[in-house]
């Protein structure tokens, strides 16, 4: 089974001393060769990398080297693309607001490649109709 990873899990996995015993537990499971990544994604964590620059510029720069060494080099051809058919199915959303979100952009993408979402945010997406599975919540199986 395929997976689209929402951004708190890329965060989460590369925070390993604040992982929950859940968290850890679905990681052992899951095959990170079956997981895909949202370019909303990147765009995410190019937005954090970016506001941590004047806030802490040391810390800002290990961001960008675990974006570039880690996040891009291990999801390399699988980073799936915002294109017209996800940004036209992100349009049909029942947002909350009725606004573009980068969740809705996020749901949009595992609809339109059939895949589950991995995320903390189960709520944000459920009523975007898309399958998630929480790995705070894991008990068994990711598939």
């Amino acid at each position: 089974m395929a997976f689209l990873l929402d951004t708190n899990i890329i965060s989460a996995a590369r925070r390993v001393e604040r992982q929950a015993q859940e968290f850890q537990d679905f990681m052992k499971e899951f095959s990170v060769a079956e997981a895909y990544l949202s370019a909303i994604t990147i765009m995410e964590i190019q937005f954090g990398i970016q506001r941590e620059r004047t806030r802490d510029p040391g810390f800002a720069e290990d961001l960008r080297r675990w974006m570039d060494e880690i996040v891009l080099a291990e999801f390399a051809g699988r980073i799936l693309p915002f294109d017209t058919a996800t940004a036209s199915r992100a349009g049909l959303l029942p947002t909350a607001d009725k606004r573009p979100s980068a969740d809705a952009m996020i749901a949009a993408t595992a609809l339109e490649h059939g895949l589950k979402l991995v995320t903390r945010n189960v709520v944000h997406f459920i009523p975007l109709g898309v399958e998630c599975i929480d790995p705070w919540r894991f008990a068994g199986t990711p598939g």
